[in-house]
């Protein structure tokens, strides 16, 4: 990883330990603007992997760990593990979610000596920290040989109408050539839900199957 996105990463640790102080356990922790819009798109990684009866999942990035409780609120008694760079959120998900592992981890410093049934990733790509094709790039190469069946995440697109400043907007069809190419031939791209009412769709989802066929790099 090079040097100036880890600097950018150390700024983001920092920036999500003020906001968990400030809010607790809350959305507005993690910057999603309410709990509806942060269940909902939630909701839409889960549904893109399908049956997680007894996996074992991670929640990179987990931020204060809600995704566990969105999972137990549909019956998940599989295991889960939430990895974050922010230590201040990281104490308010083990202060609320008791049944999950929570770690303070930076995948790129040191080595992940597990493996998981499926990888969620919510709300990670969505600062802009200058060379977020290379940090997506990076993440996605480090989780992806460690998921058994899949791996899920989420990203803001550039089809939008507006773009909020501090954060990037993916171009949706490069990240699918690229997850294509060289991860995996198995991919599904969602970008027709809304997370907004009325509010044309602003992020898209990726799921990436784990398949014994190799990706072509023409």
């Amino acid at each position: 990883m090079s040097e100036l996105i880890q600097k950018q990463l150390n700024k983001l640790a920092e920036h999500y330990n003020e906001l968990g102080q400030k809010h607790g356990y809350s959305p507005s922790a993690t910057q999603q603007s309410c709990l509806a819009t942060q269940e909902r798109r939630l909701q839409v990684l889960l549904e893109m992997s399908g049956n997680l009866k007894g996996a074992k999942v991670l929640d990179f990035g987990c931020g204060t760990g809600h995704l566990l409780a969105v999972l137990e609120q549909s019956g998940f008694e599989g295991e889960y593990v939430g990895y974050d760079i922010s230590s201040e959120l990281l104490s308010i998900a083990r202060a609320e979610h008791q049944s999950g592992r929570f770690e303070l981890k930076n995948i790129f410093e040191s080595p992940i000596e597990e493996s998981f049934d499926w990888v969620f990733i919510s709300g990670v790509f969505n600062n802009d920290i200058e060379h977020n094709q290379e940090f997506m790039q990076q993440v996605l190469q480090t989780l992806f040989p460690k998921a058994r069946k899949g791996l899920v995440f989420n990203a803001l697109s550039h089809y939008v109408d507006y773009q909020s400043p501090g954060l990037y907007y993916f171009d949706p069809c490069w990240v699918f050539d690229y997850c294509k190419r060289h991860l995996t031939t198995h991919v599904v791209l969602n970008h027709a839900y809304q997370i907004k009412p009325d509010v044309i769709p602003f992020e898209f989802s990726c799921c990436l199957h784990k398949t014994e066929f190799l990706p072509v790099h023409p």
